[in-house]
């Protein structure tokens, strides 16, 4: 089979097995597929074809079916081209979101107000509590989206929200929390245990929210090699509340399975921010549902009867998940003189320009722009970590001093050069060994889910040497640590840098981002945004200013359908 060099190739066990189905297709048609191929690869759901030359040649071919039908590929009538496998996926929880959304449960107002009234007490601002807001509506709903940047009270938000439908119940709520990542968990499960202690609720309300997070994995009981989820259609999770963390991450297959295995009576509430990157997989399924902001007139009402303010104003038709997403707007990390607010705003916006202005010109002390990524000044940025590591503080304060810094950036490749660099400096030092893999010091993030020793995919630990040898240190989400022998951890790389995509759910104090040297297919708006917000209190970018604009002005784009399947649908 003869194809262009810059086209993707088919998989050829996938190539062989379409040739035997269709021993007709031609170059054009495997070209095309190829090309979806690709597009799935790249993160898209499906490939819009419209009327392209190739279309006929494939609707002659039994590989393509009508949406429905059983057969490999689907086109759909707006000129989608999916494999059969993501249609279905994105049909089946198109279903169940709008099940979801549109079980409006009946709730006093006036009951409800006490409640949120005791759990969000008012306050000088006199703009309306979008948290209140979001709890209020999840008093209502089934189905809640809540999407914010960072800062603006996310992890507050539910953790008063779950007191809320914890006081209205008539039973004790079995409630579960949960994120795509080990890491995500752990934050997630720190983030609530400090606030649910201070809520002014009675025990029994307290005793009923859950104190841990856990992998969407481990909640689904999916593992390497199983042919189905321990729990799905068929068997559905045994809860009554479920919060979903770091919800940009989730990709369409995993938000399908999700979906699928919760009970009828259950309430889903996703939490994430709509700016940040996109899962790694196919689908973008927090952005889609988020382009579904609006409210009936009843909820308005019923909102304003029960003390919760004014709603905002619709952003898209009153379609499926109508009184289903809040956005909240008021970061409480970033103050009013924050840089990195105001260079993040910009961003999410596009405005290049005026970004890498605000980057230069001195007016905010926590951004900058570095003319070199020197590795003296790298070395200086890490050295309260492995000083650390030397004098063999408690593993508390080295988490602690890790966390100070973190360079991110755009390509892998970066990231292995940046921990070559350190690396090279601490054989110099006479900290590493020449030709050793571990050394006391050496920063790790696992990059795949191990149910055995409980490592999951984005937890980092940190080499110390003990007096039976080394060990790698991880945090336990009691707050403990545990110690393992280098050989015992799955699969796993350095971190004295990372990708963007690997420090989504991640805080350091100060971020560095590395730009590569022209622009690159992965770069974008969200990309640089993620990497801004992953900073508490200072941000530097390295790069050069052309870099810099394209990136900004390239608004990230993947192709799915679920956004008009839920747009068509009128409450």
């Amino acid at each position: 089979m003869n194809q262009p060099a810059s086209e993707p190739l088919l998989p050829s066990q996938l190539a062989q097995l379409f040739l035997r189905l269709d021993p007709s297709l031609d170059d054009n048609t495997l070209a095309l597929v190829s090309e979806l191929t690709a597009a799935n690869q790249s993160g898209h759901v499906c490939l819009p074809i419209g009327h392209r030359p190739e279309r006929r040649n494939l609707q002659a071919s039994p590989l393509l079916g009508a949406p429905g039908s059983y057969a490999p590929l689907i086109l759909d009538a707006a000129g989608r081209l999916y494999f059969a496998h993501h249609w279905f996926d994105e049909q089946n929880l198109a279903r169940r979101l709008v099940q979801l959304a549109s079980a409006t449960l009946p709730q006093d107002a006036a009951k409800v107000g006490q409640v949120l009234d005791t759990l969000f007490p008012a306050s000088q601002n006199l703009q309306p509590d979008r948290q209140k807001q979001a709890a209020a509506l999840a008093a209502r709903q089934r189905l809640l989206v809540v999407s914010g940047g960072p800062g603006t009270g996310k992890t507050t938000t539910v953790v008063r929200l779950l007191a809320m439908l914890a006081t209205l119940a008539e039973r004790p709520l079995v409630m579960a929390m949960a994120a795509p990542t080990g890491k995500a968990a752990a934050r997630m499960s720190e983030s609530v245990r400090s606030a649910r202690d201070t809520l002014p609720v009675a025990d029994t309300v307290r005793s009923q929210l859950p104190q841990q997070a856990q992998t969407l994995h481990r909640l689904l009981g999916l593992r390497p090699g199983a042919a189905q989820a321990r729990f799905h259609a068929g068997q559905p999770l045994p809860l009554d509340v479920l919060v979903v963390d770091e919800a940009s991450m989730i990709d369409l297959a995993m938000m399908a399975r999700l979906l699928e295995a919760l009970p009828s009576q259950a309430r889903l509430i996703l939490l994430g921010d709509r700016d940040q990157l996109v899962s790694v997989d196919a689908g973008a399924v927090l952005g889609d549902l988020c382009s579904q902001l609006a409210y009936l007139p009843a909820t308005r009402a019923w909102m304003e009867q029960a003390g919760a303010g004014t709603l905002p104003p619709d952003e898209g038709q009153v379609a499926a998940l109508a009184d289903s997403v809040v956005l909240l707007t008021h970061s409480h990390r970033f103050r009013a003189d924050s840089g990195i607010g105001a260079l993040a705003g910009l961003v999410n916006r596009g405005a290049a320009l005026p970004a890498l202005q605000l980057l230069q010109a001195g007016q905010y002390t926590d951004i900058s722009q570095l003319q070199e990524l020197a590795e003296h000044a790298l070395w200086q940025q890490y050295r309260p970590y492995l000083d650390a590591i030397a004098a063999d503080r408690p593993l508390d304060e080295v988490q602690a001093a890790f966390s100070r810094f973190m360079l991110l950036a755009a390509e892998r490749s970066q990231v292995a050069q940046v921990n070559l660099c350190m690396e090279t400096q601490l054989e110099q030092q006479g900290r590493k060994q020449a030709g050793r893999d571990w050394y006391a010091g050496r920063p790790v993030m696992i990059t795949a889910n191990d149910y055995g020793v409980g490592l999951f995919n984005g937890d980092i630990g940190f080499a110390v040497e003990r007096t039976q040898g080394l060990r790698v240190a991880f945090p336990a989400a009691d707050g403990s640590w545990r110690e393992f022998a280098p050989g015992r951890l799955p699969q796993h790389e350095t971190v004295f840098a990372m990708t963007v995509h690997k420090s989504q759910g991640s805080e350091f104090d100060t971020v560095w981002l590395q730009l590569p040297a022209s622009p690159a297919p992965v770069l974008n708006r969200a990309l640089v945004y993620t990497a801004i917000t992953r900073a508490r209190s200072r941000f530097a970018v390295a790069g050069s200013d052309a870099v810099w604009t394209h990136a900004v002005q390239l608004a990230p784009e993947r192709h799915s359908g679920l956004a008009d399947l839920l747009g068509a649908v009128r409450r």
